[in-house]
């Protein structure tokens, strides 16, 4: 019996080892499907469609030509929009006028606003000094006193927010009103302190200016408590009313705000700016009435014009961190420039026409309410966005457009710290709002293909990172060349 044994010890030890069943490829289809279809991201809506840029074969797909709620992935339309009508070059020009000229005193500084989204810090460096800029170079003229100075908005319509957008973003940052003169995307900026004990007053200070009318109260609370801000938009008044509390331990806390009424707020920035030079202003004036503007721009004298950055870095400002203001008052030049109504309706028309005529989308593939994706009632469909993507890439400010999204590693960009391995081969924007996560763009694969791909999510009911890890891991096995 135990030789037996041995013998069957042996032949065991010398049997040739179980060959192990080779992996299963990890295709793009086998990922994907997996992706979608495995819960918890197994209940969010996907719509996707890769395509080989050079063929236009179709690598993936999944109910590409249903409708989604794009988020920013809205701010590709209105970029290419823009750098297909007006040009990489396109420059706004905001002239300044003095009415009534004598000796050193002019009855009034006009400033004609043209919409100008590059009145800030992003552009100028600092907070503040594009507007003094323009201070300079009017005191530069030898004018010590003005009357008025008027501000000119009529190249703009009064909605100043849009209808679609909600009542909770407004206060914000991300959702400022739009102006044909605006400075600072609309912003100011506000830091709490806590007081000195439990109970106390918080120290609120307005940083750079105090153009911004500022009505706070805001308690100091007890240790380690969160610090929470109730902003209230609703009052019929230029006044930000603050309401709230801060921990006594916490640290100063820094919110960046929207201004009420952007030209008040500028015009209130330039007098200031004037007077530091020794410029006077008796007083302020709006002008949103398209007969009275046409009126200042007949007389007086241009004494200085407020020139932009080109529309490619402008499309850079927008898409790479994914800024609303800037998308908003471009969509509404487009308005202005092609329709003579600086106005959200104006500008989706010409948006429209571009689209369906010119890049030769499906008239029903989208349907759009804004220019930034701020709006839960746009609509897109991932064929949409390919099709977008495809024209603009034939196009002769194709390398403007590319260049001016987000990519991985690139500082501030919507992408700086996503799909570091896909460094210089991913040129894409990001979106984002309440359940919903989009990626589109232009991806270089490991064989050196290019690709277009589009990828949106909607009503998934979970975290963005949770819907962002499954996003990329289709971008990335895209990448990887697999089919």
């Amino acid at each position: 019996m135990k030789r037996l044994l041995l013998l069957s010890l042996i032949v065991t030890a010398c049997a040739p080892a179980a060959t192990r069943a080779p992996a299963a490829p990890r295709t793009l289809a086998s990922v994907a499907d997996s992706v979608i279809r495995t819960p918890p991201l197994d209940r969010t809506h996907w719509g996707i469609l890769v395509v080989d840029a050079a063929t236009g074969r179709e690598l993936y797909r999944h109910d590409a030509r249903a409708h989604y709620i794009p988020a920013s992935n809205t701010k590709l339309v209105v970029t290419a929009v823009a750098l297909g009508t007006l040009g990489p070059e396109y420059r706004y020009r905001t002239p300044v006028r003095a009415h009534g000229m004598s000796g050193d005193s002019v009855q009034a500084i006009v400033v004609h606003g043209t919409g100008d989204p590059t009145l800030s810090a992003r552009f100028h460096r600092q907070p503040l000094a594009a507007i003094d800029s323009v201070a300079r170079a009017i005191a530069a003229t030898g004018i010590r006193a003005a009357q008025r100075l008027v501000i000119d908005v009529s190249a703009f319509e009064d909605e100043r927010i849009n209808g679609s957008w909600e009542v909770g973003d407004l206060p914000w940052s991300y959702a400022p009103p739009t102006s044909a003169f605006g400075i600072e995307e609309g912003t100011f900026r506000i830091v709490v302190q806590p007081g000195p004990g439990v109970g106390a007053p918080a120290v609120i200070r307005v940083l750079d200016t105090d153009a911004q009318p500022v009505s706070a109260s805001i308690l100091t609370d007890t240790a380690g408590a969160r610090t929470r801000l109730t902003i209230d938009y609703m009052q019929r008044t230029d006044t930000v009313f603050i309401t709230g509390h801060i921990a006594v331990d916490a640290a100063a806390d820094t919110s960046t705000l929207a201004v009420t009424r952007p030209e008040q707020y500028a015009a209130h920035v330039l007098r200031e700016a004037l007077a530091r030079r020794g410029v006077s202003i008796a007083g302020i004036e709006i002008v949103d009435d398209s007969v009275t503007a046409a009126q200042l721009r007949t007389g007086g004298t241009v004494i200085h014009e407020i020139v932009s950055p080109p529309m490619r870095d402008i499309v850079a400002a927008i898409l790479q961190p994914s800024q609303n203001w800037i998308a908003e008052q471009v969509l509404k030049t487009l308005g202005a420039v092609y329709r003579g109504s600086g106005s959200w309706d104006a500008g989706l028309e010409v948006e429209r026409e571009y689209l369906v005529h010119t890049a030769g989308l499906d008239s029903m593939s989208f349907s759009l309410r804004d220019g930034s994706g701020l709006s839960a009632q746009n609509l897109l469909a991932p064929e949409a966005i390919i099709r977008l993507l495809a024209h603009a890439r034939t196009q002769p400010w194709a390398d403007d457009y590319r260049a001016g999204m987000a990519q991985p590693g690139l500082q501030e960009s919507t992408l700086a710290n996503r799909l570091r391995a896909m460094e210089g081969r991913m040129f894409a924007k990001t979106g984002t709002i309440a359940n919903v996560n989009s990626l589109s763009g232009y991806l270089v694969t490991n064989d050196g293909r290019e690709l277009l791909f589009s990828i949106l999510t909607n009503g998934s009911g979970r975290s963005p990172g949770a819907v962002r890890a499954g996003i990329d891991r289709i971008a990335e096995t895209a990448a990887g060349g697999g089919s």
